[in-house]
């Protein structure tokens, strides 16, 4: 019990909703993480210009995502693949941030 409350106390907790990939509060939106027509309940809070880069990316890797079927096992392939292509958009958006954190600063 002792280890899980030291573990605790380490953990970020904020009562206030910010977005998933930079911390923003501003302009929050709900992404619907396994697509709004297949899990519709499950959403993240991100900021618009996140929300609109995950949309975006989502679409370019497979645009009929958010085709509604009444098939439940292609709603939940279809669900685990929105939700795989969130993490792939996340982890791009890692990869360019830390690019950018690596890249020197050019003075003109």
């Amino acid at each position: 019990m002792a280890l899980v409350s030291t573990h605790r106390r380490h953990l970020r907790v904020s009562r206030k909703p910010c977005c998933e990939f930079c911390g923003s509060t501003v302009r929050l939106e709900q992404h619907h993480l396994f697509g709004q027509n297949h899990v519709p309940f499950v959403t993240l809070p991100l900021c618009k210009p996140h929300h609109e880069y995950v949309t975006r990316a989502i679409a370019g890797i497979a645009p009929n995502l958010s085709i509604y079927t009444s098939d439940l096992q292609e709603r939940a392939r279809r669900a685990r693949m929105h939700a795989l292509a969130y993490l792939w958009s996340l982890d791009e958006y890692v990869s360019e941030t830390q690019k950018a954190e690596l890249q020197p600063e050019v003075k003109s």
